[in-house]
């Protein structure tokens, strides 16, 4: 099986990349893993096969599929095929939105939270872990984590409501030294498989700032 897809989001995870897109012929979110187990890629999983590199967020590539592989909320999850990478072209974020238009939520996953407990997962059952929203008033701010690192998290609007301290898995914005507003992006948003510590947290995969969207979309 083949899938064409734009590639959305390229985020660190456990020194790997989890890489995720849309199917763009019927707009449907894909997460590309390397296995079974759903583990994410590295660098030499996602070589181009006609194109210098690998692939990168907006590129639009053909991608064999070895199965599908939904586990948990994480339905949208497919196993590639080595050497499978074939590169078709590049979108913008106006294209991207001409196939998957932007979501909105009440909450976005559920709740107001910067993370869904054990229990919540029990009780929304998630069918998705991949969104595409639009964010207001964005400032990224750098925070410690667990290992004492300085990691950039999130603050913004989105449908009448206010997040905080959402952390940032996009390369080009996860290691900011000072706080940084953006105003208005579009925020691809994911959700983890497994719980740390009893708490599922949300996470922000790629950021796409206002000022790379044309102005007829606002």
């Amino acid at each position: 099986m083949k899938i064409d897809a734009v590639i959305l989001a390229k985020s660190t995870m456990w020194g790997k990349f989890c890489v995720a897109g849309i199917d763009i012929h019927s707009g449907m979110w894909v997460r590309f893993v390397g296995y079974e187990d759903g583990k994410p890629l590295d660098d030499s999983q996602m070589m181009f096969i006609n194109a210098a590199g690998s692939c990168n967020p907006l590129d639009v590539a053909r991608i064999r599929i070895a199965r599908r592989i939904p586990r948990h909320n994480h339905v949208e999850d497919c196993m590639i095929h080595r050497d499978s990478w074939l590169k078709l072209g590049h979108m913008t974020i106006e294209e991207i939105l001409q196939v998957h238009p932007e979501e909105s939520y009440r909450y976005i996953f559920g709740n107001g939270m910067e993370y869904v407990t054990d229990e919540e997962m029990g009780k929304l059952r998630f069918r998705y872990s991949l969104i595409l929203i639009r964010a207001d008033n964005l400032t990224l701010a750098p925070e410690r984590n667990r290992n004492d690192e300085l990691r950039a998290r999130a603050f913004f609007s989105h449908n009448n409501r206010n997040y905080a301290h959402i952390r940032v898995t996009d390369p080009e914005y996860e290691h900011l030294p000072e706080t940084f507003t953006i105003g208005t992006a579009y925020l691809v948003m994911s959700m983890p498989v497994k719980p740390f510590n009893g708490r599922y947290y949300k996470l922000i995969a790629k950021i796409i700032p206002a000022e790379n969207i044309g102005d007829d979309l606002f």
